[in-house]
This record gives structure tokens, C-alpha cells and sequence, in this order.
């Protein structure tokens, strides 16, 4: 009965590391979507220079979405490793 328990948890790993890696392509798509809407809205389709106040605007009016990326690839990452750490138990089991 342990085994199925820890093949469950395994499993249960496996899911949450794909539902992670699913959810930082999101937020990805969702930074994006925000950088190509302040381009609009500002009518800015150049390439725009680091740290210029344009660089500056458009990354305060992207603040939300580049900080929901950062938490999601934190959360791809730990996923990553619990189920690593699990799958090395298993194999060792």
C-alpha cells in the first residue's frame, strides 16, 4: 500500500508541475499582451531604448504583470524541484 502512496504523490507532483509550467506560459502571454497594449495606447511601435522614459512608463504600467511572471516561475521552479526530489525517492525506493 505505500508504493501506491507514493506513486501517488508522485503523480499528484507530476500534475502540479505541468499545472506551474502551464501557469508561467500564462502570465508570459499576459506580460506580452501588456507590453503590445502600452504600445498601442501609446502609439510606440519602435524599439525603445533600457532605461529611457519610455522603458520606464511602460514598465510601470506593466508592473502587475511582470510580478504575477516572477511569482509563477518561483512556483515552476519549487514545483520542479518537489518533484524531482519525490521521483529521485522513488527511484531509490
Amino acid at each position: 500500500m505505500s508504493g501506491t502512496i507514493n506513486l501517488l504523490t508522485l503523480a499528484q507532483a507530476a500534475i502540479g508541475f505541468t499545472q506551474a509550467v502551464a501557469d508561467t506560459a500564462h502570465c508570459k502571454d499576459a506580460l506580452k499582451a501588456g507590453y503590445h497594449a502600452w504600445r498601442v495606447e501609446n502609439r510606440n511601435f519602435d524599439d525603445i531604448e533600457r532605461r529611457s522614459p519610455e522603458w520606464d512608463s511602460m514598465m510601470a504600467d506593466t508592473a502587475d504583470e511582470y510580478r504575477e511572471l516572477q511569482n509563477a516561475k518561483s512556483r515552476e521552479r519549487k514545483a520542479k524541484y518537489r518533484l524531482l526530489a519525490m521521483a529521485k525517492q522513488w527511484e531509490g525506493a
